[in-house]
């Protein structure tokens, strides 16, 4: 499984991919729709890897009291 910063980085480098698609695009591309889909399913493993690294082992829980930086 990729790191966070392995599947931030290919989700940049495919999110500028698809910024940068030629255009015009027509309604049956089937390679923007692959893009579209990989960025979907990196999205879901980003978003899955980011909630298990808030809870897991190495979490770190801090206690500041309740009170806000203002």
């Amino acid at each position: 499984m990729a790191t966070l910063a392995q599947l931030r980085q290919q989700l940049d480098a495919l999110s500028q991919e698809i910024r940068h698609y030629p255009t015009p695009i027509a309604r049956c591309d089937e390679q923007l729709t692959q893009l579209l889909e990989e960025r979907a399913r990196l999205l879901a493993e980003l978003q899955e890897a980011e909630a298990h690294q808030a809870c897991g082992p190495d979490a770190r829980w801090t206690n500041d009291g309740g009170m806000n930086a203002a």
